[in-house]
């Protein structure tokens, strides 16, 4: 197996498995929606990680809720989770995490640097998914108008949100020097 290809496959099980870890510690504000670090780690593989590694990370992790694993929010799994309120933003987390990685572009190339506005804009292309996929899911599952569905699993969690993505960013580019230094060094060896 070449390097790289295991380090992606590391990256992509160790934030699936962050994910899972940090999904039981959730804080529930009043509305429908749980308030967790999930978004932290989707955006994190997004920058960290290739488009299909960014989605696979994402999709391991719903899968494994889904077969009845207590991983999703507040120890909770099973199919219901999924097609209850909360599962739009679930299955966002794949289809964000694949298209983020898209826009930030696939890391460096011969140990230069992606440009920052890039990441940024994945983060908050991500943001503006997750929530427009969960807040229709919301809306149609709960029988909610939109208005109510957005105010009950948006505007709640937007400035969490905004304040997640800006510690996702600084980790990654924290954590994308780390791998390249490991990288150059592995490669010298």
């Amino acid at each position: 197996m070449k390097p790289d290809r295991i380090r992606q496959l590391t990256t992509a099980a160790l934030i699936a498995a962050c994910l899972a870890v940090t999904s039981w510690i959730a804080a529930f504000l009043p509305s429908a929606v749980p308030l967790t670090l999930q978004t932290f780690f989707v955006i994190l593989a997004a920058l960290l990680l290739r488009p299909r590694w960014a989605a696979a990370s994402m999709l391991v992790y719903v899968a494994l809720g889904a077969i009845g694993l207590p991983v999703f929010s507040g120890g909770r799994g099973g199919v219901a989770v999924l097609v209850g309120p909360t599962g739009g933003y679930l299955v966002a987390f794949v289809i964000a995490a694949g298209i983020g990685a898209l826009i930030a572009g696939s890391g460096t190339h011969s140990g230069a640097r992606r440009p920052f506005w890039r990441e940024v804009t994945a983060a908050v292309a991500m943001i503006v998914l997750i929530n427009t996929l969960g807040t229709a899911w919301l809306a149609y599952s709960a029988h909610l108008p939109l208005v109510a569905a957005l105010t009950a699993g948006v505007l709640p969690f937007l400035i969490g949100d905004i304040i997640k993505a800006a510690a996702a960013l600084a980790v990654a580019r924290l954590l994308s020097r780390r791998l390249l230094a490991v990288s150059s060094v592995s490669a010298d060896s």
